[in-house]
């Protein structure tokens, strides 16, 4: 149940503060006086599209309101309990505050938290049921049929399943077909694989070789000057006179003697051998070094082919020996899947028949569902009819079946409908006037609703097209469907508006050269007053105001009758 609304700055209303009650509520006013208002500004609480252009001229943004009372039947406990919302849960309360700015982006709060556009969405079609003239015209779309008796029959679990399966179908047969697109390409791509292969496995390249390489070929590029270097640093050190090695034996015979005279010169001489060892040491590594390095005629020709070779693999497979190696594998791998595409394809067959007999079976049974649900949906849809003056009206489901599997099962469902006797069952948007489709509307929610339940209504001018009779008819229906939900109505007939629990006139005014919109609460006075304008055209009469009363009086008797 709406408990209590609050608009800001939204389109003609400066701050309205409205508190609601049980039971059927209409909306009233003149024409142009913003009757939808109420219906736009609980469309944002529902979730929809907000249009920045509702926004009150000259304010920063618009703020939209609402708190409701949550009974045992809200479809928005189960979500709150999903989702973790146990405040929401235990307190059965659920406050929502939505901030439209001007400019920049808003904000949607959920109980003072921080809640986004697309959980207001799930929240908001499980608090609000909105209908308007475009649910009218939604209702001519077969597609919107099927949608219709599988949430009349419940059918939740089963659409669940067809919808599964499809997927798995889907994916089924996307797998099938590529494999049999490789399979049409697979001998050519074979030979692209086993031409890489090969190319890779003549070069043979090794971790590490192409730094390897470059070092030989540096070494090769300055033999001759490094033999030169390595003779002077051997003379130097080692066989040259007088050489680092010999003068470092003189040293340290010297610091012995020293160190006779003084002991602290032991260190200095064993320093000096220290030396020598070294020095005696390195020269032995120069001298196996010049030993093995020698120019090798035709080397360095070698080395830079071998390179080339290495940098044409880089370019085609990989940076390094290491990813030229690893795609070498992948090479292998893809050919051992070509050579076994056969039994790849012979086991995705064999998984299309499996999907495609799940998916029969799940569709079947939504089938039998469906056309169970439908059984039950027509007759009641007739009664519903029948109390909006449509007593000889006849309604049925056609169904067809789809060329191939879908998404929403096997079969397609459209509604038909024989106004009046004779004409025969014709689809809906062939033989249903704009009171017709309104009453056909009216017929169909006030049949689903009674099969779900737990949200509020908001219908939006859903008698557009009707008058007299048919207005009280439906009259009637809305009071007899807000004693199971709460409901909300923005009605220009008086035959309708009789029937309200609460009645709210919204009227506007000028005021500082600006156009404001207010709204009332009426009592039974002023409720008369409301429908004797409406009747009258303008100002009310004493002939509209006693009309006004029999309507009230006669609405009432009617509404105690049901």
């Amino acid at each position: 149940m709406l408990l209590t609304l609050r608009i800001r700055q939204f389109v003609l209303v400066d701050d309205w503060t409205l508190e609601f009650q049980p039971g059927l509520t209409l909306l009233t006013g003149e024409t142009g006086a913003g009757k939808s208002i109420l219906v736009n500004a609980l469309g944002w609480i529902a979730g929809e599209r907000a249009d920045r252009g509702l926004v009150r001229k000259g304010a920063d943004s618009a703020v939209v309101e609402a708190a409701f009372e949550l009974d045992e039947r809200s479809p928005a406990i189960d979500w709150a309990a999903d989702r973790g919302f146990d405040e929401i849960v235990e307190e059965r309360q659920v406050v929502i505050r939505r901030e439209v700015r001007a400019e920049g982006s808003g904000k949607i709060r959920l109980n003072g938290s921080p809640c986004t556009l697309a959980m207001l969405r799930e929240l908001g079609g499980r608090l609000l049921e909105l209908h308007g003239q475009h649910d009218q015209q939604s209702l001519l779309s077969p597609e919107r049929h099927l949608e219709l008796i599988d949430r009349f029959g419940g059918h939740g679990k089963e659409t669940a399943a067809v919808a599964a399966a499809f997927g798995n179908l889907e994916q089924a047969q996307k797998t099938r077909q590529n494999l049999q697109d490789r399979s049409t390409d697979r001998l050519r791509r074979a030979a692209e694989l086993r031409a890489d292969l090969a190319a890779i496995e003549t070069v043979a390249p090794e971790p590490g070789e192409a730094e390897r390489l470059d070092t030989e070929r540096r070494v090769q590029a300055n033999a001759v000057k490094l033999g030169e270097w390595l003779g002077t640093a051997l003379a130097a050190a080692r066989d040259g006179e007088p050489s680092a090695a010999s003068l470092a034996a003189i040293a340290e015979r010297a610091a012995r003697e020293a160190a006779e005279v003084d002991p602290a010169l032991v260190a200095a001489a064993e320093q000096f051998a220290a030396a020598g060892v070294e020095l005696e040491d390195a020269a032995s590594v120069l001298r196996d070094y010049r030993a093995h390095v020698s120019l090798e005629p035709g080397r360095l020709d070698e080395i830079e082919t071998r390179r080339g070779q290495l940098k044409d693999l880089f370019l085609r497979f990989g940076p390094t020996e290491r990813a030229v190696l690893d795609h070498a594998e992948v090479l292998r791998e893809e050919l051992d899947t070509l050579d076994q595409l056969d039994d790849a394809l012979e086991a995705a067959a064999e998984a299309v028949l499996t999907a495609e007999r799940d998916y029969t079976t799940a569709a079947t049974r939504l089938t039998r569902a469906r056309e169970r649900a439908a059984k039950q949906l027509v007759p009641r849809v007739e009664t519903e009819l029948a109390e909006l003056a449509m007593a000889k009206a006849r309604f049925d489901v056609a169904w067809s079946p789809t060329d191939a599997p879908t998404l929403h099962g096997a079969e397609g469902a459209m509604f038909r409908l024989e106004a009046n006797p004779g004409e025969g069952l014709r689809p809906l948007h062939k033989v249903a006037s704009g009171g017709e489709l309104s009453r056909v509307m009216l017929a169909l929610h006030a049949v689903l609703e009674n099969a779900g339940g737990g949200r509020v209504l908001i219908f939006d001018e859903v008698d557009t097209g009707v008058g007299g009779a048919v207005a009280d008819a439906i009259g009637s229906r809305l009071a007899g469907l807000a004693r199971r939900h709460q409901a909300l109505c923005v009605t220009h007939l008086p035959q309708v508006a009789a029937y309200a629990d609460g009645h709210l006139r919204i009227s506007k005014r000028d005021r500082a050269g600006r156009t404001l919109a207010s709204i009332e609460s009426l009592d039974r006075d002023t409720r008369v007053e409301e429908l004797a304008r409406m009747l009258a055209g303008r100002e009310p009469t004493s002939v509209s105001r006693r009309h006004a009363t029999e309507l009230l009086a006669a609405a009432t008797a009617q509404a105690r009758r049901r």
